[in-house]
């Protein structure tokens, strides 16, 4: 992403600087936190979905996306051939919930919200489901 400035105040510049290097001093690396996800499937006797998920794109200029992987539940083969992602609500430049085929005997699926440049925030609501072999 490349950002124009019209007209730059040099004493702003060196402000920013000076707090940047007081924040963090030699521009240490920070520690990332780790977030864990531990999202269940609900399965009936046809099929298993994922819960209803939101993603947001706030900041009007890029794109937050969710891609998890579900294991089939004990006693459950998937149909991966019979997968879905169906997005309830959405907004933004791009938006959508996906069921992606690319991981045999399991559920990929991925929810990607993209903000309209400049214009707007990013939403993506909804969830995958995946037929269980009979």
């Amino acid at each position: 992403m490349s950002v124009v400035l019209t007209s730059v105040c040099r004493r702003c510049i060196g402000l920013a600087v000076l707090l940047i290097a007081g924040s963090s001093p030699g521009f240490a690396e920070r520690a990332i936190n780790v977030v864990v996800i531990d999202f269940q499937l609900t399965c009936d006797a046809e099929q298993c979905r994922t819960p209803v998920l939101e993603v947001h794109e706030n900041t009007g200029a890029d794109a937050s996306y969710l891609e998890y992987v579900f294991a089939p539940p004990a006693g459950i083969t998937f149909d991966n051939t019979h997968t879905t992602g169906v997005e309830v609500e959405g907004e933004g430049e791009t938006h959508y919930v996906r069921a992606l085929a690319d991981t045999p005997d399991a559920l990929k699926c991925k929810w990607l919200a993209k903000a309209r440049l400049g214009a707007g925030k990013g939403l993506t609501k909804g969830y995958c489901w995946i037929a269980i072999k009979k």
